[in-house]
């Protein structure tokens, strides 16, 4: 019985995050969800009592997770290399569904409950920012960078990695992994000859 449970559970939360990503918490209802999974509303707050608040909430941590995993996993496989280890992080992350943190934050974190929106947004600063501003941290430190500011350099790469997610083929022939290169090198490398 609680396998049975634990599956639905999970297939709520597979189809709400989905939707989430895609449109936010603001603009998708409990009825968008409903309808994805073909059941009543009912049976939603039968996991989450706490409706569309607590289902988000509950969503964005699982992401979140899954986003720490990966993106140390990324980091653990790619060696000492700095620039290699960022590569991976951002191989990792073009690879997930985009997540648009500027909407989060301007839209759908002051949506909920100031608590819950502190944590999450604690989660993705855990997540996905630590971890590229250690990495630049590394590379300062052992002299192979310049970091003036590795909080600002480490937002700045996520907004350009979660850039690539909106170009459209038909505007760059290059595949994303490629893209990602091309941006990655000429951020390293800097764009000015010396």
């Amino acid at each position: 019985m609680d396998k049975a449970i634990n599956e639905s559970k999970e297939r709520v939360l597979d189809a709400a995050e989905g939707l989430f990503i895609g449109g936010g918490y603001t603009t998708i209802k409990l009825k968008h969800i409903a309808e994805r999974l073909r059941v009543k509303e009912s049976s939603i707050y039968y996991h989450f009592p706490g409706g569309k608040a607590e289902l988000f909430i509950a969503v964005m941590h699982r992401s979140l997770n899954r986003h720490r995993a990966g993106i140390t996993q990324a980091i653990n496989h790619a060696g000492g290399d700095w620039i290699a280890q960022l590569r991976a992080v951002c191989y990792w992350l073009i690879s997930q569904p985009a997540m648009d943190v500027m909407r989060m934050n301007k839209s759908d974190l002051p949506a909920i409950d100031p608590a819950a929106a502190f944590e999450i947004e604690e989660a993705i600063y855990t997540a996905v920012h630590l971890p590229i501003r250690e990495i630049l941290e590394r590379a300062a430190q052992t002299g192979q960078a310049v970091i003036v500011d590795a909080d600002l350099i480490a937002g700045m790469f996520v907004a350009i990695v979660a850039s690539i997610d909106i170009i459209k083929p038909g505007w760059n022939p290059k595949t994303k992994l490629e893209m990602v290169d091309i941006l990655l090198d000429s951020w390293i490398n800097g764009l000015r000859r010396i």
